[in-house]
């Protein structure tokens, strides 16, 4: 046990430095997902909701599109938090320069670095948005678009590591399964932070407003006296519905808030939750079928 608590003390593994992260221009996304876009922008004049649904099924173009909403030529700069409000500001045009500008996972992903299916992790971040962005109207009092869009890119710092550094996750998964921690304490022993303070730097980076990271860096274990902590809870609610529903993440080592805390701390009895699960379901498979990822 000794040589274990040495060892949590030790140096990161890894010269990373979250600066790195701040000149990120963009994540990719999943090609199916760029032409499903392409295709649709390309048919509509108009920005009609199947497109919208689209976008905000995806979490590489909704950091993307959240990203340019916010710049001052928008006239919102760090105000635009949903992705609805993004797209309704943008229009289609500028959506469809943004997704064209949108690269291919492929191009970077490595499978003999690491293994990491995203079809998997793409999927159960669209069914956590759209169950967060029902639970936030059933609860009410919190704007449900909001929780949607957290609810969407809150796996975004995963993407951002995984993908421009895979050997960092793998040293810190690989650290993970031999000292039984979970993922983000094994992040944080080998590269330095974890992949929500990633997310935090990117939302920063890009303009976001710091809402969406207050959210992000609290699911894991949402307070009462922070800021935005009910729409973290929400997030983590839905999340793990999410994983029950069969739509896991397909990534080890989280260590969730219990469903039971979470309904304590937002307020909901287990009754109330049964009574909504049926809607919450439609919402979910929605947002599987509007994907249209094989």
């Amino acid at each position: 046990m000794k040589e274990e608590t040495a060892l949590f003390k030790a140096p990161p593994m890894t010269s990373l430095t979250l600066d790195r992260f701040r000149s990120l221009k963009n994540l990719p996304s999943l090609p199916e997902q760029i032409d499903n876009v392409l295709m649709a922008t390309g048919t509509s004049s108009s920005m009609d909701y199947s497109i919208v649904e689209m976008i905000q099924y995806d979490p590489a173009m909704a950091m993307a599109v959240l990203k340019v909403a916010n710049t001052p030529i928008y006239g919102y700069p760090g105000k635009i938090s949903s992705l609805q409000q993004a797209a309704g500001l943008l229009g289609p045009g500028a959506i469809k320069n943004i997704i064209l500008r949108t690269p291919i996972i492929e191009r970077f992903y490595d499978k003999s670095t690491l293994s990491i299916d995203y079809v998997q992790l793409w999927i159960h971040s669209g069914i956590t948005a759209a169950i967060s962005g029902g639970l936030g109207r059933f609860i009410g009092g919190m704007e449900s678009d909001v929780s949607f869009t957290s609810g969407l890119i809150h796996d975004a710092g995963v993407i951002a590591l995984t993908v421009y550094f895979p050997t960092a996750f793998a040293e810190a998964q690989d650290f993970m399964d031999r000292n039984q921690v979970d993922l983000i304490e094994a992040e944080k022993q080998t590269i330095g932070f974890s992949h929500l303070e990633v997310a935090e730097e990117m939302i920063d980076a890009w303009g976001l407003p710091p809402q969406l990271s207050q959210v992000i860096l609290q699911y894991t274990a949402p307070e009462k006296n922070k800021n935005n902590w009910e729409i973290a809870a929400v997030v983590a609610l839905a999340k793990s519905l999410a994983c029950e529903w069969g739509f896991p993440s397909g990534l080890k080592g989280f260590t969730a808030t219990k469903q039971e805390n979470l309904l304590g701390l937002l307020g909901i009895s287990e009754k109330e939750l049964q009574q909504w699960e049926p809607e919450l379901k439609k919402y979910a498979e929605f947002s599987l079928d509007t994907m249209k990822i094989p």
